[in-house]
């Protein structure tokens, strides 16, 4: 895959790049330095058409961003190529696994029926343990784990209401929610509970789709 280092784009070129993206826009425009911190780790990624953008059960430390283009999700692997979802410019790829130190859960590929695929991808080890701020703040933490949080919960929510009465469907009604002072070091420890415990439904729920 190819990889282009951020420094060849100029600012104005780089923020026209990222600025569809919530996370990204919040750093540019709010937190200047950490916003440097993550460029230091970051490229810009582009898979050739058919070219496989991540490998289910491997395991590395880069998460994405896709920019432009579009991504096909098979849960399967290369067994049978049963894709399930599309995902779209603006979605995270691969951090769930990452925020959970676990294998990727499905293998995405860059459409060839779409347009031009762009990503930035970013190496997940200045994060360090969850609790260690020393590179990447709280704040930024936060906002990484909030986004994959509300997206999982979406994702998973979509799934209820097709089969409501699925016993993943109960499951999902019992994970917790935080509901303490916000900002603080004990949300980003909701959080991560809550992105183990839907990271868990996920790959269940996939291995039901898949089967059916």
């Amino acid at each position: 895959m190819k990889s282009i280092p951020i420094a060849t784009y100029s600012p104005d070129t780089l923020e026209n790049l990222l600025s569809g993206i919530p996370f990204w826009k919040d750093m540019i425009f709010n937190d200047p330095d950490q916003m440097d911190v993550l460029k230091r780790h970051s490229s810009i990624y582009e898979p050739a058409a058919g070219e496989v953008v991540i490998e289910k059960g491997a395991t590395d430390k880069i998460f994405y961003f896709l920019l432009s283009g579009q991504l096909v999700v098979y849960p399967d692997g290369k067994k049978s190529r049963k894709a399930v979802n599309y995902l779209t410019p603006g979605q995270a790829l691969g951090v769930l696994a990452l925020l959970c130190n676990s294998p990727r859960t499905a293998t995405l590929v860059a459409d060839p029926k779409s347009g031009r695929v762009q990503m930035i991808g970013t190496d997940f080890a200045p994060f360090g343990e969850l609790a260690d701020f020393s590179k990447i703040h709280l704040g930024t933490k936060l906002a990484l784990w909030r986004m994959v949080t509300h997206n999982t919960r979406w994702k998973l929510n979509v799934y209820r209401m097709q089969t409501p009465d699925h016993p993943l469907s109960l499951a999902l009604a019992k994970v917790e929610s935080f509901s303490g002072e916000k900002g603080t070091v004990e949300e980003l420890q909701s959080l991560d509970r809550q992105v183990r415990a839907l990271t868990e439904l996920m790959s269940k729920w996939n291995e039901v789709l898949t089967s059916s």
